[in-house]
């Protein structure tokens, strides 16, 4: 009988205490760590004349979420985000017919702002550890930096850029859970859908050697830039429940 009412009252305490941290009027802040990503692609062509070329692109992609929100219902959270997104992409490009190989790397650090909002799923009787649904959208800028080598049989270049004007807007949406680790502390983890569509302006100057002349040319080119990109991320992440 005892450890039937003393288990009854550990529940009852539970339940108490997800409802109070998830009450209309709370708080809700704390950072995500998502889109923490490593790819490496591996392409190799065989042309219709016999020619074949090789392309290895490797990429590292990280971003930090820190987010502040208020409940505007015991299961509704509205709030704001600022990402701050670290992106290098390096594209390695080796054709075998013309003896000529390229290394190109862009480097882009950029930060976005925009709102999300979160529910948690359940009835009256919550538990500590929560069901959510969170959808969100942000703006964004900032800069980096472009670089490249290369060389064939007749000459060989190097190339350095600034990149500017960069824009970006993305969208996307996620299910996770949270579970309380502490009496004010949830671990969030979710996995989720991202969006990005971005564009700069990327200002380089190229120089190139010609092999047999010694010759240097270093012109300067502007290019327009337009990527987009979109896939799964996995996230996780801290949140204080303020009352």
């Amino acid at each position: 009988m005892k450890k039937i009412f003393i288990t009854a009252i550990t529940c009852i305490a539970c339940i108490t205490f997800v409802k109070a941290q998830t009450a209309k009027g709370n708080l809700f802040v704390g950072t995500s760590l998502g889109a923490a990503s490593y790819t490496a692609i591996n392409n190799n062509y065989v042309f219709s004349d016999g020619n074949t070329e090789q392309q290895n692109e490797k990429n590292y992609d990280l971003n930090i979420d820190p987010t502040y929100g208020v409940f505007l219902t015991d299961h509704l959270v509205l709030g704001g985000m600022l990402i701050l997104d670290y992106n290098h992409d390096q594209t390695d490009i080796a054709n075998y017919e013309t003896a000529s190989n390229s290394t190109n790397t862009v480097i882009n650090t950029q930060f976005r702002i925009g709102p999300f909002v979160r529910y948690y799923f359940f009835d009256s009787k919550p538990s500590n550890t929560l069901f959510y649904i969170q959808g969100e959208a942000a703006l964004g800028t900032g800069g980096g930096s472009s670089s490249g080598s290369g060389s064939n049989a007749s000459s060989s270049y190097v190339s350095t850029g600034k990149i500017s004007g960069l824009f970006s807007y993305s969208g996307g949406g996620a299910v996770g859970i949270t579970h309380f680790v502490q009496r004010n502390l949830g671990l969030d983890i979710s996995l989720g859908y991202d969006y990005i569509h971005e564009h700069y302006t990327d200002d380089y100057n190229t120089a190139t050697t010609n092999t047999s002349t010694g010759i240097v040319k270093n012109p300067l080119y502007s290019a327009g830039v337009r990527s987009i990109s979109n896939g799964i991320t996995l996230s996780v992440g801290f949140h204080y429940f303020i009352r």
